[in-house]
């Protein structure tokens, strides 16, 4: 037996979960309360389950699904980074920059099964981008770590493609120009660029200063390559001085009921798992299979 990778999504918890197609670049289309998500999930070297077989590629720019079957390729691009999520959002009411929270989830408790020392380190990793705004508790019945998405993601723009090109470093996408000032009042003056968006909007009034409008649709990116899922393994790459990355493998410490956790967008909710209003849940799942 082995354990491979299935990866849904859905608008709440226990609602009707989609399996996501991977590095096939065709979106699945989620309805929530609190607006529409169109969703791409691309993984390095991606082997799913069964449920993936006829619907995902091993690396974008594939031309055989998982199962040997003919796709036609959307993309020519080969680089691509370990994990990232993209995400087209049109919300359906006005959304305050402070409150609108993008983080992930456990339904379990961790700290029984995972050591101490990954709690603190290696999970920091797992949402990516830790800094003062970030709330949580991984040590809970149910751990979580959120934060706003304004300083979350890697790339976003208002309206425009998110471009798919990166070089195989996180930081090349801090050089991409971005757009948010340019359908909005510019009193708030967004810097363009996206490490600088970050840290403006690490200050939580300048967070609670921008409004998501139901009138723009929002092209945000989450790209990592400090998580990697390549054949349905978790690893945390953690950075050492010479440049290089040292793997924890994470999946060693799997078992029975710590199986599965969630990527969540959703409104408010900093409280815990299954406050706010929920906008997306992405759960990653590991199955046995022969």
């Amino acid at each position: 037996m082995v354990k491979r990778l299935v990866i849904k999504a859905s608008n709440s918890y226990d609602g009707d979960f989609q399996i996501v197609p991977i590095n096939t670049l065709i979106p699945i289309k989620i309805d929530s309360d609190i607006g529409t998500f169109e969703l791409i999930i691309n993984i390095k070297n991606f082997d799913g389950s069964e449920f993936h077989k006829d619907n995902s590629l091993y690396n974008v720019g594939d031309d055989k699904y998982l199962n040997g079957e003919k796709f036609n390729k959307q993309s020519d691009e080969t680089e691509q980074s370990n994990l990232s999520f993209e995400v087209n959002f049109k919300p359906n009411m006005s959304l305050n920059g402070k409150e609108f929270a993008f983080g992930n989830d456990f339904s379990t408790p961790i700290k029984d099964y995972v050591p101490t020392t990954l709690l603190s380190a290696g999970l920091k990793f797992f949402n990516w981008f830790i800094n003062s705004t970030v709330r949580g508790d991984i040590y809970s019945e149910k751990p979580y770590l959120y934060g706003p998405i304004l300083n979350s993601c890697t790339y976003m723009s208002i309206d425009d493609p998110i471009p798919f090109k990166y070089s195989n470093s996180d930081t090349s996408s801090n050089k991409l120009p971005e757009n948010l000032n340019d359908n909005i009042d510019n009193t708030l003056k967004i810097p363009s660029l996206s490490l600088e968006r970050k840290r403006f909007f690490n200050k939580l009034s300048n967070c609670e200063n921008f409004i998501f409008l139901d009138s723009n649709t929002y092209k945000l990116k989450f790209d990592t390559n400090f998580i990697k899922m390549a054949d349905s393994k978790y690893s945390v790459s953690l950075p050492t001085y010479n440049n290089n990355t040292f793997d924890i493998n994470v999946s060693n410490y799997a078992n029975d009921k710590l199986d599965n956790f969630n990527w969540i967008i959703k409104n408010g909710g900093y409280e815990g798992v299954g406050t706010g209003q929920i906008g997306l849940v992405v759960n990653f799942a590991l199955l046995d299979e022969d």
